[in-house]
């Protein structure tokens, strides 16, 4: 989602638009649930949990977004980890084990939690990007459609389509190297 998307969704938010907030809640949900398995490595039930109140706070608490501190899916991090360190405080929550029959077979604790957060800073590159070049690169690398395909879904010309895919790979480029510098600081 792009800067301005972003701020034409917070300006939604703060009115209480019931739609805005559903399309929030299906925007934000998966990329949170993700974050929180990697970050708390907790049950599904405290998963559930958490990202539940992530979202009840985020309504109690939308009028103190700043977007000079960032994104919205940042803030929205942030709301999750102190939901989670409040829940865990409160109740530990069960902790999720490699199974000890997996032990030989499965990859060690440390490149699954490395696998995880590959694919949670791929996530949120995703989510930082606008909604038509995230589709593109959706149908191309996780539906591993051909360009013309993707032109068809997309109503688009093969060139254009072609030309789209391309904005989107260095858009999420950009993103990925922010986003990797940022971790890195």
């Amino acid at each position: 989602m792009d800067r301005e998307e972003e701020q034409g969704l917070v300006r939604r938010l703060v009115a209480m638009d019931e739609r805005a907030w559903t399309a929030f809640c299906r925007e934000y949900s998966p990329a949170l649930r993700q974050y929180v398995r990697v970050h708390f490595a907790c049950d599904q039930d405290a998963l559930d949990e958490i990202v539940h109140l992530t979202f009840v706070r985020c309504v109690k608490s939308i009028g103190t977004f700043d977007p000079s501190r960032g994104g919205i899916y940042e803030w929205l991090k942030a709301i999750t980890r102190n939901e989670g360190h409040t829940r865990l405080r409160k109740e530990p929550f069960g902790r999720v084990d490699f199974p000890a029959e997996a032990i030989d077979t499965e990859p060690l604790p440390e490149e699954w939690l490395a696998r995880k957060d590959a694919r949670l800073l791929v996530e949120e590159c995703l989510l930082a990007m606008n909604v038509r070049q995230r589709e593109a690169l959706r149908l191309k690398y996780l539906e591993e459609l051909s360009v013309a395909e993707i032109a068809r879904r997309l109503e688009l010309s093969p060139k254009a389509a072609e030309s789209l895919l391309t904005r989107s790979r260095e858009s999420f480029r950009k993103v990925f190297q922010e986003k990797v510098r940022g971790y890195d600081g």
